[in-house]
């Protein structure tokens, strides 16, 4: 009879060699998955932010249809206080205290005290407002809660704006989106400063121009809401940004341009801005800062 084989006491294990192998290919994996993650989650919420572009646009044409006009984006209202053109658009979508438009509106800033005119307050014109966008899609906040330093620029803290899909930490340590610059098109002009190389085609201030950059400058001005420095956005017109370049709102004009082809062989090019007739809606992008190269148009470029 064959004697029974004498089993080891030792028992089966991974070398140090063996577990260094595998967990280096685990973090090499895991260094070629995060970034790929990180890029679908930007498109899934670029997808998004266009969506919500598409709402808009929709409640702009219903405006449009009854009020023969689109909203006004200008920087200013009537008596030159501040109310910039992100300010306007949620006041025509929404209403300034969010119960709807006011036909009686000519689109005035209001004093602090009281925070909104007085046609705001009359219970009587309620029964006369439209929301033109639902408040659930429209992500409505006041400037108060996004900057510590609105009211410095604005003389009120409850002014609303509609804002983007994308969260970002506030001052107060609140998570939400970056207001949406809205810029109607002037469509008596005729002109689109911008870029040939290294020099600078036109006036940003021409009053020719079909977009003025200043109708959103006050507010791209106040910066990044999550910087307690303040400093402004690439896109605004004075200040400088975090990364110390000087703020340049021919940035604006930059991405806005459509450059037409005629002719490939000689480069000939146009100087009109994509929707030259209407308005341009601009989300400030993954990075919440306008002027930078993720920014979400209401176009494509």
């Amino acid at each position: 009879m064959k004697p029974i084989a004498k089993q080891s006491n030792k028992k089966a294990a991974f070398t140090i060699v063996e577990l260094l192998t595998v967990m280096s290919i685990i973090i090499i994996l895991i260094g070629l998955l995060v970034p790929g993650l990180n890029q679908i989650r930007r498109y899934a919420k670029k997808v998004k932010q266009k969506a919500q572009f598409h709402s808009i646009g929709i409640a702009i044409d219903f405006f449009n249809t009854e009020w023969d006009g689109y909203p006004p984006s200008e920087a200013f209202d009537g008596a030159g206080q501040s109310y910039c053109g992100a300010m306007k658009l949620a006041e025509a979508m929404v209403g300034k205290d969010m119960c709807g438009f006011n036909p009686d509106s000519d689109f005035t800033a209001g004093n602090p005290v009281p925070p909104l005119p007085p046609l705001y307050h009359d219970p009587a014109t309620l029964s006369g407002r439209k929301q033109y966008l639902k408040l659930e899609g429209a992500n409505v906040e006041t400037i108060g809660r996004l900057y510590n330093n609105a009211q410095q620029f604005f003389g009120s803290n409850d002014e609303v704006v509609l804002c983007d899909v994308y969260a970002h930490r506030t001052h107060t340590g609140e998570r939400m989106g970056m207001p949406i610059l809205y810029y109607k098109a002037d469509i008596s002009g005729t002109k689109c400063p911008h870029w040939e190389g290294v020099t600078f085609v036109g006036d940003k201030d021409d009053p020719e121009n079909i977009y003025d950059y200043k109708d959103n400058d006050e507010l791209v001005k106040l910066g990044m809401p999550w910087d307690t420095t303040n400093a402004a956005h690439p896109m605004a017109s004075t200040g400088t940004t975090l990364k110390g370049v000087d703020a340049d709102p021919r940035i604006f004009y930059d991405t806005s341009r459509h450059d037409r082809i005629f002719n490939p062989k000689i480069m000939i090019q146009s100087g009109r801005p994509y929707r030259a007739d209407s308005y341009i809606l601009i989300s400030a992008g993954f990075d919440g800062e306008y002027g930078t190269d993720d920014d979400v148009f209401n176009f494509g470029n």
